[in-house]
């Protein structure tokens, strides 16, 4: 199915070869490519290794949906070098036709009172418009994931207001708003046509209310609605892909045998399956 998509995170050590042999066999059709060389692209590739990878994209007919990057931007010290690192990474969609890179706001944290330093909000809207500017001429949008001090559709809103750039999107990754305890009609009305990419996954809250993520699940077995989310965005007009974010790097609790691509990632596209056929019969996909 050809909006169906995974990042490649999981596939760490991975040849490009293997990565692409599972996405065709499991029906995706479009892998988020984490960057860097542990996962087989990365923005130090020559052009002829761009060139070689772009061939084997177009040979399988699996599409880069996004490249996945690490850049992070607070509005603090430290933001000049994000930028540097945005630039290379849109180069690196350019040329292997990304639909957008990945970024990220603000701090990572596991519990909800860690300090963490202000934002700045002002110079964090200037770098965000200054990374939309010098990706405008590349035809690679810049997708901000919900996540950290902008998990929700309340506080991008204002944020891509005040950014104001027809290449700034979202990536709306549907288990940040609700461990901030947004619901998804929310979010997705907030987001509106600006929602670019979906991150699909499942959890729990923990125990602890401190901790500031839920625990992940195979997908199915958590409290995460995927199907009426699913719903919510195709009434709303969404015809971006939804991809499996299966972050076994992170998550201990995803550490475990059984957790595997090769078992989580047909179990994923023949649900995700079912979903979008039961609404189409519905007429409600676009």
């Amino acid at each position: 199915m050809k909006r169906l998509a995974f990042s490649t995170l999981p596939c760490e050590g991975w040849t490009l070869d293997a990565m692409l042999e599972l996405a065709v066999r499991c029906g995706f059709g479009g892998m988020e490519l984490r960057e860097g060389a542990a996962w087989g692209v990365s923005t130090d590739m020559s052009e002829e290794d761009r060139k070689r990878t772009q061939r084997q994209f177009e040979r399988s007919g699996v599409r880069v949906t996004d490249i996945a990057s690490g850049v992070c931007f607070t509005g603090l010290e430290g933001d000049e070098a994000q930028l540097a690192n945005l630039k290379e990474a849109v180069k690196l969609g350019h040329d292997l036709q990304a639909g957008g890179v990945r970024v990220f706001l603000g701090h990572f944290t596991v519990r909800r009172d860690q300090d963490v330093p202000a934002i700045p909000y002002a110079p964090l809207v200037a770098n965000i418009a200054a990374a939309c500017d010098f990706a405008a001429p590349y035809g690679v949008p810049v997708w901000i994931e919900t996540h950290n001090e902008f998990a929700t559709g309340r506080s991008l809103r204002k944020l891509l207001d005040d950014v104001g750039r027809d290449n700034c999107a979202v990536i709306y990754d549907i288990i940040h708003p609700l461990e901030e305890g947004e619901q998804p009609e929310e979010t997705v009305a907030l987001l509106g046509a600006q929602c670019a990419h979906v991150h699909v996954k499942d959890g729990i809250p923990f125990e602890d209310p401190m901790r500031s993520s839920w625990k992940y699940t195979r997908i199915g077995e958590g409290q995460v609605p995927i199907a009426k989310i699913v719903e919510t965005l195709e009434r709303a007009g969404y015809a971006g892909s939804y991809s499996l974010e299966w972050e076994t790097k992170w998550r201990p609790e995803l550490q475990a045998p059984g957790m595997d691509p090769e078992t989580v990632f047909p179990d994923y596209t023949a649900r995700m399956r079912h979903i979008i056929e039961n609404l189409a019969k519905r007429g409600t996909v676009q």
